[in-house]
């Protein structure tokens, strides 16, 4: 049976309509800035609700529509159960008109503190991050700390050298903050130089730094491949990148491990950062490239590498417990 005749058109439209950020928000998703036009759901798998449209888009599982496809993706409903769900929500209808469309603005840069103490604290003792490496991308004006405020700063440049990313994120442990800034378009990465034609492709600017300092810590030069971050579980920054580097040759993808991830009722959801590397890595399989994927042992890289200077620690503690008992 046709499920669709439980409804009239209007009935089905009438849900449709239902303002589907609106409905996000009333339901627990925590949304962010995703650029310009979209809404980004934190720990999400990628998904974006468009502020034009009434629209969504979810990389992981790569489903997009309306609220209706929204609800039987996300709730497990079929359409019937769907759009009985948003007729008894009362909420706010999408009005086109409402959504004028603007310009795009440009993008302003935060202003920058007197020294970068608090940044190179957070990162080096808190995230282990190598001096080295923050330093260099400090030089390079990839990472500063915004001033007031204290935050890192991650920035992402076109070919031309114009910043057009800008990631921050908050230095206090306690108090995790993590938001782009306005106007930043996430198909620019952040990007770690190289030479080699080789990429690693990780979620975050921190992974990316993490990656490299465990390369360092295993007697390799870091400097050797280029390293880019996606801002999120998109592949639009690596496509952009390679048309950018057209001599790269091999992709290692290093996403999230997310083997822990739930649905917004508690309910255990997919792993949905190796669900994007295995599909992105069969994708531009497809289009010539070598690829892999290196998944984290943790939730994600950073976590390994507090695990890997945990074994380091232990392991010169004991040299120097055997050295004294020598003596």
């Amino acid at each position: 049976m046709d499920t669709k005749k439980y409804f009239s058109k209007e009935q089905i439209e009438l849900a449709n309509r239902v303002n589907l950020i609106e409905f996000a928000n009333s339901h627990g998703y925590i949304l962010e800035n995703g650029g310009h036009r979209a809404l980004h759901a934190k720990q999400s798998g990628g998904l974006y609700f468009f502020r034009e449209g009434n629209k969504y888009y979810h990389f992981s599982t790569d489903t997009h529509g309306g609220p209706i496809d929204f609800v039987m993706q996300f709730w497990n409903m079929n359409f019937k159960e769907a759009v009985s769900y948003l007729l008894e929500n009362k909420l706010p209808e999408y009005n086109s008109l409402s959504h004028v469309v603007k310009e795009r603005g440009k993008l302003a840069l935060p202003d920058k503190a007197p020294n970068f103490r608090r940044v190179e604290w957070y990162l080096i003792h808190i995230r282990g991050i190598d001096l080295q490496i923050v330093t260099f991308l400090m030089h390079e004006k990839k990472l500063y700390q915004q001033n007031k405020t204290g935050n890192c700063v991650f920035v992402g440049y076109d070919e031309n050298q114009n910043p057009r990313y800008c990631s921050l994120r908050g230095c206090s442990p306690e108090r995790p903050f993590k938001q782009d800034r306005e106007y930043s378009d996430k198909s620019y990465p952040f990007h770690i130089a190289g030479t080699s034609q080789l990429i690693y492709v990780c979620e975050s600017p921190i992974d990316a730094m993490s990656h490299a300092t465990l390369v360092k810590l295993a007697g390799r030069d870091w400097r050797d491949d280029h390293r880019i971050s996606l801002g999120c579980l998109s592949d639009q920054a690596l496509e952009r990148f390679l048309n950018q580097y057209p001599d790269i040759n091999e992709i290692i993808f290093c996403l999230d491990n997310d083997q822990n991830a739930t649905f917004q009722d508690g309910s255990p959801a997919p792993n949905w950062g190796q669900q994007a590397a295995f599909k992105f890595a069969e994708k531009y399989a497809d289009l010539g490239y070598t690829t892999s994927v290196e998944s984290p042992h943790g939730k994600d890289i950073n976590e390994d590498l507090h695990a890997q200077r945990y074994i380091i620690a232990r392991k010169k503690y004991w040299i120097e417990e055997e050295n004294n008992l020598e003596l």
